[in-house]
């Protein structure tokens, strides 16, 4: 149900970015996810599900959803390292000890839409 949610969120913002163009229509939706975020746990499926659901209705109706995985920081409190991670892992790559996710910036962002006109 976040899935959801969050996709009725992302079309809001897609319509409201083609304000003023009205014979655009997005074909494609571009998300940047973090790599941290448990969306990229699940199987992209429910994602596209859910976009194709919160979609209809709008000018989105019928847009393709790709999503691009984004690497996040963090920070290992047992050997003080500081990392780039680059899957939903939380394990530090040089000590195998626990980290703590960087939470700079948004879990999902639009990227880029992509339009017909």
């Amino acid at each position: 149900m976040h899935e959801f949610h969050l996709m009725t969120q992302v079309v809001k913002a897609v319509e409201a970015g083609l304000q003023g163009a009205a014979e655009a229509r997005p074909v494609v939706v571009r998300l940047k996810i973090r790599t941290s975020s448990h969306l990229l746990t699940q199987d992209h499926a429910a994602l596209h599900t859910a976009f194709s659901l919160a979609a209809q209705g709008t000018r989105a109706e019928g847009a393709k959803l790709e999503v691009i995985p984004v690497s996040g920081e963090a920070w290992c409190p047992h050997c003080r390292a500081e990392t780039l991670v680059n899957a939903a892992d939380n394990v530090c790559g040089t000590c195998g000890g626990p980290i703590v996710w960087a939470q700079a910036g948004p879990e999902v962002m639009v990227h880029e839409v992509v339009v017909e006109e």
